[in-house]
């Protein structure tokens, strides 16, 4: 299953979903995708799409995914990452009516030099990324939480 999260922002984007659709219907992509999108100009054939998920619910999808595709959003690929998953992704565009304005574009910029994104600014790669995202993994490391749960246990025993 990919799944791709476009978070809460109240612009759509066509483009991604029109292309996506497009891999879906050409069977390029034989998965089957889920789309997280809060507004919906498009209408897919070949998209499950579902809107703003509660965070427990978009969290184990984010686990089931075998990749996923995000708009650039730091929320959603810190999720992405978290789960060991090299996110593939796809900046909202101003000039398409996608945001506001460029922040996205500048963001992915940077994650485009960073280790673990994949990040596709021609649509045209979209494939090609989701393929390789499909074959990476991330080394997740866990935090040493056991410091805090001491500190915390002792303030609970003298309170």
């Amino acid at each position: 299953m990919i799944l791709v999260t476009l978070g809460t922002h109240d612009m759509p984007m066509n483009r991604l979903l029109a292309e996506l659709d497009r891999l879906v219907g050409s069977r390029v992509i034989a998965d089957e995708v889920i789309v997280q999108t809060a507004v919906l100009d498009y209408q897919p054939a070949h998209l499950s799409v579902r809107p703003i998920l509660p965070y427990l619910e978009l969290t184990a999808l984010v686990a089931q995914a075998d990749v996923v595709v995000s708009h650039a959003g730091p929320g959603n690929l810190a999720a992405v990452r978290a789960t060991g998953k090299v996110p593939v992704v796809v900046p909202r565009v101003a000039r398409l009516g996608e945001h506001v304005d460029d922040h996205q574009e500048r963001y992915a910029r940077r994650l485009s030099a960073a280790p673990g994104y994949l990040v596709v600014s021609d649509l045209s790669d979209l494939g090609a990324a989701i393929t390789a995202a499909r074959a990476m993994r991330l080394q997740v490391h866990k935090p040493d939480l056991s410091v805090a749960i001491a500190v915390l246990e002792e303030i609970i025993e003298c309170g």
